[in-house]
């Protein structure tokens, strides 16, 4: 496995465990992504059911290859 392969790998890991916040926990996957730019900012309901979305298609895609 040469360098390339390692930091692909390690990207794609990051990547499923984002996924699985954005599942889990969409209002923290929120926060990490867009909440911190914002001062007493709240998420919509619609943001966080996109988040969660997001998330089931971002481990699916990842997993899979």
């Amino acid at each position: 496995m040469g360098m390339p392969q390692i930091i692909i790998t390690i990207v794609c890991a990051l990547l499923i465990i984002y996924g699985l916040v954005s599942i889990f926990s969409p209002r923290t996957a929120w926060k990490l992504s867009l909440g911190w730019q914002l001062k007493d900012a709240e998420p919509s309901h619609s943001a966080l059911i996109a988040n969660r979305v997001g998330g089931v298609f971002m481990v699916i895609i990842k997993a899979s290859k």
